[in-house]
């Protein structure tokens, strides 16, 4: 480990009271839905649409995850009855409850069908799920002029993009493509930390990935063209010692940086970093349960107009 680490490494943990973060809600739409806080003794509420997972530390994975399954949505996830209702083309506001200045790195997301169950994402078996990326962030799209210590995806997440009235507020867009198909998905929303990214007895680098049940509906308008599911299993998302995994943020130009992944789908068009931000909360969103091809809202209040696909 470099001293200039080791500095960087002891200052950010001894600034910070919470190293690390959750997703506290989901917004669609303006409309709000609850996410999942894995600390010890909190209550959280059965319509949520985020998995739950065994973190209560609210830590990371890391390489030595890649093979039992944990990469995909996070320790011992679980799935949710409930579904986001959102159209193709649609952006899904994924909200941390915070984030470390020093936890730099890249943020991807990706989608995954659930396919052969009869309630959507609820009773999916995570181990067959098939990841596309449709959401990257590159230092490549930020920086004009890339330097040592530049601006990371990170850095978007937690202040704002160029436009001062749009702030981000831990909030990362994930713009869903205009051509995918009707149905229920996984999003899968991960945020890499590199700070220990060179330094193998603490793990090497450090991922946080969420995991968000959708119910996709057609988009308005024109009809797109179909967008085409790459579909990678989990554990072929990332191999250890990959050099964007494998990175001194200290001393190496953000210019050299390599996201790791299997790289963005053709047809994903992401919110780029400079454009995030947090979209208002107008009402809290009312989840769907599937029935086969068609839902009901899980509120049983509100039993009138199911989504259909």
């Amino acid at each position: 480990m470099t001293r200039s680490l080791s500095l960087l490494a002891t200052a950010g943990l001894a600034s910070t009271a919470l190293a690390h973060s959750f997703v506290s809600y989901v917004r669609i739409n303006g409309e709000q839905f609850n996410g999942y806080d894995p600390r010890p003794g909190l209550p959280n509420v059965g319509h949520r649409i985020v998995w739950a997972h065994n973190a209560p530390d609210q830590g990371w994975v890391n390489a030595s995850h890649y093979a039992n399954g944990d990469i995909a949505c996070h320790r011992d996830a679980v799935s949710v009855p409930a579904h986001g209702p959102v159209r193709a083309g649609q952006t899904v506001g994924v909200h941390w409850n915070g984030w470390p200045r020093i936890h730099v790195g890249p943020v991807l997301s990706y989608i995954a069908p659930c396919t052969g169950t009869s309630d959507g994402c609820a009773s999916v078996n995570k181990a067959q799920l098939k990841w596309t990326m449709i959401d990257n962030s590159a230092p490549g799209l930020i920086n004009k002029e890339p330097t040592t210590n530049g601006t990371w995806a990170t850095d978007f997440l937690i202040f704002s993009g160029f436009d001062d009235k749009r702030r981000s507020n831990n909030t990362w867009q994930v713009r869903l493509p205009a051509g995918l198909k009707p149905g229920p998905y996984v999003l899968r929303h991960e945020i890499i930390s590199l700070h220990y990214g060179t330094v193998p007895e603490e793990g090497g680098a450090q991922h946080y990935p969420i995991c968000v049940n959708l119910w996709v509906l057609p988009p308005t308008g024109s009809t797109p063209a179909p967008f085409n599911l790459v579909g990678v299993p989990s554990g072929d998302l990332y191999e250890a010692g990959h050099p964007g995994l494998f990175y001194d943020i200290t001393a190496r130009p953000m210019a050299d940086y390599v996201l790791p992944g299997p790289g963005l789908a053709a047809g994903a068009t992401p919110v780029i970093p400079q454009e995030q931000y947090e979209d208002a909360w107008v009402r809290d969103g009312v989840p769907v349960k599937v029935q086969g091809t068609t839902t009901v809202p899980f509120f049983a209040k509100r039993t009138a107009g199911a989504f259909r696909a």
